[in-house]
Protein backbone atom coordinates (compact mmCIF):
# COMPACT_ATOMS: atom_id res chain seq x y z
CA UNK A 1 0.00 0.00 0.00
CA UNK A 2 1.41 3.42 -1.01
CA UNK A 3 0.48 6.01 1.53
CA UNK A 4 -1.72 7.99 -0.61
CA UNK A 5 -3.71 4.49 -0.56
CA UNK A 6 -6.53 4.31 2.19
CA UNK A 7 -6.59 1.40 4.17
CA UNK A 8 -10.02 0.00 4.46
CA UNK A 9 -10.61 2.54 7.86
CA UNK A 10 -10.45 5.38 5.55
CA UNK A 11 -6.68 5.98 7.13
CA UNK A 12 -3.28 6.61 5.17
CA UNK A 13 0.15 5.78 6.63
CA UNK A 14 0.17 9.77 6.34
CA UNK A 15 -2.47 9.84 9.38
CA UNK A 16 0.31 9.40 11.84
CA UNK A 17 2.86 12.02 10.77
CA UNK A 18 2.30 15.75 9.72
CA UNK A 19 -0.44 16.10 7.53
CA UNK A 20 -0.14 18.81 4.53
CA UNK A 21 -0.62 22.39 5.34
CA UNK A 22 -1.14 25.83 4.21
CA UNK A 23 1.21 28.57 5.76
CA UNK A 24 -1.19 29.43 8.28
CA UNK A 25 1.08 30.32 11.39
CA UNK A 26 -2.00 28.93 13.78
CA UNK A 27 -1.74 25.99 11.72
CA UNK A 28 -2.06 22.92 14.67
CA UNK A 29 -1.58 19.16 14.87
CA UNK A 30 -2.60 16.93 17.78
CA UNK A 31 -0.93 13.17 18.39
CA UNK A 32 -3.41 12.24 21.93
CA UNK A 33 -3.50 8.96 23.86
CA UNK A 34 -5.53 8.66 27.00
CA UNK A 35 -4.94 5.70 29.30
CA UNK A 36 -6.40 4.74 32.71
CA UNK A 37 -6.23 2.50 35.55
CA UNK A 38 -9.92 3.07 36.78
CA UNK A 39 -9.64 1.13 40.15
CA UNK A 40 -7.39 3.39 41.32
CA UNK A 41 -9.15 6.77 39.46
CA UNK A 42 -6.00 7.22 37.39
CA UNK A 43 -6.66 8.54 34.11
CA UNK A 44 -3.67 9.85 31.75
CA UNK A 45 -2.73 11.96 28.62
CA UNK A 46 -0.06 11.20 26.58
CA UNK A 47 -0.72 14.53 24.33
CA UNK A 48 1.92 16.65 22.29
CA UNK A 49 0.82 19.51 20.26
CA UNK A 50 2.64 21.32 17.22
CA UNK A 51 2.45 24.68 15.53
CA UNK A 52 5.12 23.19 12.71
CA UNK A 53 4.70 26.75 10.48
CA UNK A 54 6.33 28.02 13.75
CA UNK A 55 8.48 25.25 14.36
CA UNK A 56 7.36 25.22 18.08
CA UNK A 57 5.68 22.15 20.04
CA UNK A 58 3.74 22.35 23.50
CA UNK A 59 1.83 20.10 25.51
CA UNK A 60 2.88 16.84 27.29
CA UNK A 61 2.20 14.15 29.77
CA UNK A 62 -0.40 14.34 32.50
CA UNK A 63 -2.14 12.06 35.26
CA UNK A 64 -4.80 12.87 37.29
CA UNK A 65 -6.26 10.56 40.97
CA UNK A 66 -9.45 11.73 43.15
CA UNK A 67 -7.49 13.73 45.73
CA UNK A 68 -6.87 16.95 43.36
CA UNK A 69 -7.52 18.82 40.17
CA UNK A 70 -5.58 21.52 39.60
CA UNK A 71 -2.02 21.19 37.75
CA UNK A 72 0.00 21.74 41.11
CA UNK A 73 -2.08 18.53 42.45
CA UNK A 74 -1.83 15.76 40.38
CA UNK A 75 0.67 13.36 40.70
CA UNK A 76 1.94 14.31 37.23
CA UNK A 77 2.07 17.44 35.16
CA UNK A 78 4.67 18.08 32.30
CA UNK A 79 3.54 20.17 30.45
CA UNK A 80 5.25 23.01 28.26
CA UNK A 81 5.06 25.51 25.34
CA UNK A 82 7.54 26.83 22.80
CA UNK A 83 9.64 24.06 22.70
CA UNK A 84 11.50 23.48 19.13
CA UNK A 85 10.25 20.46 16.82
CA UNK A 86 13.41 18.99 16.05
CA UNK A 87 14.50 19.09 12.71
CA UNK A 88 13.32 16.41 10.30
CA UNK A 89 10.16 15.15 13.14
CA UNK A 90 8.26 12.52 11.26
CA UNK A 91 5.91 11.38 14.09
CA UNK A 92 5.60 7.41 13.01
CA UNK A 93 9.06 7.05 14.54
CA UNK A 94 9.83 10.48 16.84
CA UNK A 95 11.80 11.65 20.20
CA UNK A 96 10.88 15.01 21.22
CA UNK A 97 12.47 17.77 22.96
CA UNK A 98 10.50 17.02 26.39
CA UNK A 99 11.12 13.60 26.28
CA UNK A 100 8.29 12.10 24.51
CA UNK A 101 9.17 9.05 22.33
CA UNK A 102 6.28 7.99 19.78
CA UNK A 103 6.52 5.21 17.01
CA UNK A 104 4.50 3.84 15.05
CA UNK A 105 4.70 0.11 15.14
CA UNK A 106 2.39 -0.99 12.54
CA UNK A 107 0.78 2.12 10.44
CA UNK A 108 -2.91 3.82 11.53
CA UNK A 109 -2.63 0.59 13.80
CA UNK A 110 -0.33 0.78 17.02
CA UNK A 111 1.71 3.02 18.32
CA UNK A 112 4.59 2.99 21.38
CA UNK A 113 4.43 5.69 23.42
CA UNK A 114 7.69 6.36 25.97
CA UNK A 115 8.55 9.12 28.89
CA UNK A 116 10.22 9.22 31.35
CA UNK A 117 10.14 12.54 34.65
CA UNK A 118 10.96 12.49 38.04
CA UNK A 119 7.45 11.52 38.75
CA UNK A 120 6.64 8.72 36.03
CA UNK A 121 7.88 6.36 33.45
CA UNK A 122 5.44 5.56 30.92
CA UNK A 123 6.38 2.11 28.61
CA UNK A 124 2.78 2.09 26.49
CA UNK A 125 1.59 0.33 23.78
CA UNK A 126 -1.74 1.54 21.77
CA UNK A 127 -3.62 -0.73 19.85
CA UNK A 128 -6.47 0.82 17.50
CA UNK A 129 -9.38 -1.77 18.00
CA UNK A 130 -12.25 0.52 16.73
CA UNK A 131 -13.21 1.79 13.72
CA UNK A 132 -12.04 5.46 13.67
CA UNK A 133 -13.99 8.69 13.35
CA UNK A 134 -12.65 9.76 10.35
CA UNK A 135 -14.16 13.79 10.46
CA UNK A 136 -13.11 16.98 7.66
CA UNK A 137 -15.47 19.13 8.71
CA UNK A 138 -17.99 18.51 11.03
CA UNK A 139 -18.53 20.93 14.45
CA UNK A 140 -16.80 21.60 16.69
CA UNK A 141 -13.92 20.30 14.05
CA UNK A 142 -11.95 22.64 12.03
CA UNK A 143 -10.34 20.98 8.83
CA UNK A 144 -9.21 17.09 10.03
CA UNK A 145 -9.60 14.62 12.98
CA UNK A 146 -9.48 11.00 14.18
CA UNK A 147 -11.47 9.68 17.21
CA UNK A 148 -10.72 5.90 17.91
CA UNK A 149 -10.52 3.24 20.64
CA UNK A 150 -7.59 1.72 21.34
CA UNK A 151 -6.48 -1.24 24.01
CA UNK A 152 -3.71 0.22 25.97
CA UNK A 153 -1.63 -2.35 27.82
CA UNK A 154 2.17 -1.46 29.48
CA UNK A 155 3.12 -0.05 32.78
CA UNK A 156 3.08 3.15 34.74
CA UNK A 157 5.72 3.55 37.23
CA UNK A 158 4.40 6.56 39.58
CA UNK A 159 6.58 7.86 42.18
CA UNK A 160 8.66 4.46 41.73
CA UNK A 161 5.12 2.29 42.27
CA UNK A 162 4.99 0.30 39.02
CA UNK A 163 1.36 0.20 38.13
CA UNK A 164 -0.11 -1.88 35.08
CA UNK A 165 -1.95 -0.62 32.30
CA UNK A 166 -4.75 -2.49 30.45
CA UNK A 167 -7.37 -0.53 29.46
CA UNK A 168 -9.39 0.60 26.62
CA UNK A 169 -8.99 4.49 26.04
CA UNK A 170 -9.29 7.08 23.04
CA UNK A 171 -7.29 8.59 20.63
CA UNK A 172 -7.38 11.22 18.73
CA UNK A 173 -5.49 12.99 15.96
CA UNK A 174 -6.24 16.38 14.56
CA UNK A 175 -4.94 18.98 12.12
CA UNK A 176 -5.74 22.38 10.71
CA UNK A 177 -5.80 26.01 12.02
CA UNK A 178 -6.43 26.36 15.24
CA UNK A 179 -6.65 30.18 16.25
CA UNK A 180 -6.36 31.12 20.42
CA UNK A 181 -9.52 32.82 21.01
CA UNK A 182 -11.97 31.02 18.99
CA UNK A 183 -12.75 28.09 21.23
CA UNK A 184 -16.65 26.90 20.80
CA UNK A 185 -18.07 25.35 23.88
CA UNK A 186 -17.78 21.42 23.84
CA UNK A 187 -18.85 18.23 25.77
CA UNK A 188 -16.50 15.46 24.67
CA UNK A 189 -17.77 12.06 26.53
CA UNK A 190 -17.08 8.40 25.34
CA UNK A 191 -17.38 4.72 26.78
CA UNK A 192 -15.95 1.28 26.13
CA UNK A 193 -16.88 -1.99 27.70
CA UNK A 194 -15.64 -3.64 25.06
CA UNK A 195 -14.09 -3.35 21.38
CA UNK A 196 -18.08 -4.55 20.14
CA UNK A 197 -19.48 -2.30 22.07
CA UNK A 198 -18.71 1.13 22.47
CA UNK A 199 -19.35 4.91 21.85
CA UNK A 200 -18.78 8.47 21.83
CA UNK A 201 -20.99 11.45 21.82
CA UNK A 202 -19.18 14.97 20.54
CA UNK A 203 -22.12 18.07 21.58
CA UNK A 204 -21.74 21.82 21.15
CA UNK A 205 -23.51 23.93 23.73
CA UNK A 206 -24.65 27.39 24.75
CA UNK A 207 -25.04 28.19 28.21
CA UNK A 208 -26.87 24.19 29.60
CA UNK A 209 -27.75 23.09 26.79
CA UNK A 210 -26.02 20.68 24.36
CA UNK A 211 -26.48 18.45 21.13
CA UNK A 212 -24.38 16.18 19.68
CA UNK A 213 -23.19 16.77 16.27
CA UNK A 214 -21.30 13.74 15.64
CA UNK A 215 -19.55 10.60 17.33
CA UNK A 216 -19.91 6.80 16.86
CA UNK A 217 -22.33 4.17 18.27
CA UNK A 218 -20.48 0.55 18.25
CA UNK A 219 -23.39 -2.06 19.20
CA UNK A 220 -22.58 -6.11 19.15
CA UNK A 221 -19.48 -5.00 16.42
CA UNK A 222 -21.97 -2.85 14.17
CA UNK A 223 -20.44 0.67 13.88
CA UNK A 224 -22.34 3.79 12.95
CA UNK A 225 -21.80 7.49 12.89
CA UNK A 226 -23.59 9.52 16.08
CA UNK A 227 -26.67 12.31 14.33
CA UNK A 228 -28.36 13.72 17.12
CA UNK A 229 -28.94 13.90 20.75
CA UNK A 230 -28.77 16.05 24.01
CA UNK A 231 -26.11 15.82 26.74
CA UNK A 232 -26.59 17.28 30.34
CA UNK A 233 -24.39 17.92 32.99
CA UNK A 234 -25.49 17.88 36.81
CA UNK A 235 -22.62 20.42 38.37
CA UNK A 236 -21.92 21.04 41.71
CA UNK A 237 -22.36 24.87 43.25
CA UNK A 238 -19.09 25.55 41.88
CA UNK A 239 -20.63 24.47 38.19
CA UNK A 240 -18.20 21.66 37.92
CA UNK A 241 -19.19 18.41 36.69
CA UNK A 242 -20.47 15.62 38.84
CA UNK A 243 -22.89 13.40 37.09
CA UNK A 244 -23.64 13.03 33.20
CA UNK A 245 -26.02 12.19 31.19
CA UNK A 246 -26.48 11.54 27.64
CA UNK A 247 -29.24 10.56 24.74
CA UNK A 248 -28.27 10.20 21.61
CA UNK A 249 -29.16 8.65 18.07
CA UNK A 250 -27.08 6.92 15.81
CA UNK A 251 -27.79 6.50 11.52
CA UNK A 252 -29.03 3.45 11.69
CA UNK A 253 -31.68 4.34 14.44
CA UNK A 254 -30.11 3.03 17.67
CA UNK A 255 -30.27 4.88 20.65
CA UNK A 256 -28.23 5.27 23.32
CA UNK A 257 -29.18 6.62 26.92
CA UNK A 258 -25.79 6.32 28.93
CA UNK A 259 -25.74 8.22 32.66
CA UNK A 260 -21.93 8.31 34.35
CA UNK A 261 -20.10 9.92 37.32
CA UNK A 262 -17.11 11.39 37.93
CA UNK A 263 -14.73 9.95 39.61
CA UNK A 264 -11.27 11.87 39.36
CA UNK A 265 -11.32 15.17 37.39
CA UNK A 266 -9.01 18.48 36.64
CA UNK A 267 -9.24 21.45 35.76
CA UNK A 268 -6.68 21.74 32.52
CA UNK A 269 -6.04 24.73 30.08
CA UNK A 270 -4.63 23.06 27.27
CA UNK A 271 -3.99 26.13 25.03
CA UNK A 272 -4.78 30.09 26.65
CA UNK A 273 -8.18 30.04 24.92
CA UNK A 274 -9.42 26.32 26.27
CA UNK A 275 -10.47 25.32 29.66
CA UNK A 276 -11.86 22.14 30.39
CA UNK A 277 -12.88 20.17 32.93
CA UNK A 278 -11.01 16.51 32.25
CA UNK A 279 -12.79 13.97 34.05
CA UNK A 280 -12.92 10.12 34.51
CA UNK A 281 -16.27 8.48 34.17
CA UNK A 282 -17.99 5.61 34.83
CA UNK A 283 -20.90 4.95 33.07
CA UNK A 284 -23.62 2.80 32.55
CA UNK A 285 -25.72 2.27 29.18
CA UNK A 286 -28.99 -0.17 29.12
CA UNK A 287 -27.37 -2.42 31.39
CA UNK A 288 -24.00 -2.29 29.48
CA UNK A 289 -20.71 -0.57 31.54
CA UNK A 290 -17.56 1.19 30.56
CA UNK A 291 -15.31 3.62 31.58
CA UNK A 292 -14.58 6.60 29.61
CA UNK A 293 -14.09 10.38 30.10
CA UNK A 294 -16.01 13.40 29.81
CA UNK A 295 -14.37 16.61 28.68
CA UNK A 296 -15.98 19.82 29.60
CA UNK A 297 -14.90 22.49 27.32
CA UNK A 298 -15.06 26.32 27.66
CA UNK A 299 -13.61 29.65 26.66
CA UNK A 300 -12.13 30.71 30.10
CA UNK A 301 -13.92 34.34 29.75
CA UNK A 302 -17.67 32.30 29.07
CA UNK A 303 -16.68 29.73 32.15
CA UNK A 304 -15.90 32.62 34.24
CA UNK A 305 -19.33 34.24 33.50
CA UNK A 306 -21.60 31.11 33.56
CA UNK A 307 -19.44 29.99 37.21
CA UNK A 308 -20.96 33.55 38.33
CA UNK A 309 -24.18 33.28 37.10
CA UNK A 310 -24.44 29.42 38.70
CA UNK A 311 -23.00 30.05 41.96
CA UNK A 312 -25.80 32.69 42.57
CA UNK A 313 -28.18 30.56 41.26
CA UNK A 314 -27.54 27.85 43.70
CA UNK A 315 -26.94 30.37 46.53
CA UNK A 316 -30.59 31.08 46.40
CA UNK A 317 -33.04 29.68 49.32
Amino acid sequence: MSELEHDDWGLTTDDDTFHPRDDDPWWTETVWFAFMVPERGLLGYFYPVFRPNLGVQAGGVLVMDPHGELPWELPVFDYHWHLQIPTGTDLRDATLNNGMRLRALEPTRSWQLEFANRDVELSLRADAVTKPLVTRATPPFNKGHIDQICHVTGTMVLHGETIPVDCFAMRDRSWGPRQDGRQPQVGYAYATQDPDNAWLAVAVGKGLEYHVTTGFNIVDGVWARMESGTRVVHRDADGRPETYEIVATDELGRTLNATGRMVSRQVFTSYPSMFCWDALVEWHAEGSHGWGEDQDVWHPRKWRQFQIDHRAKSARP
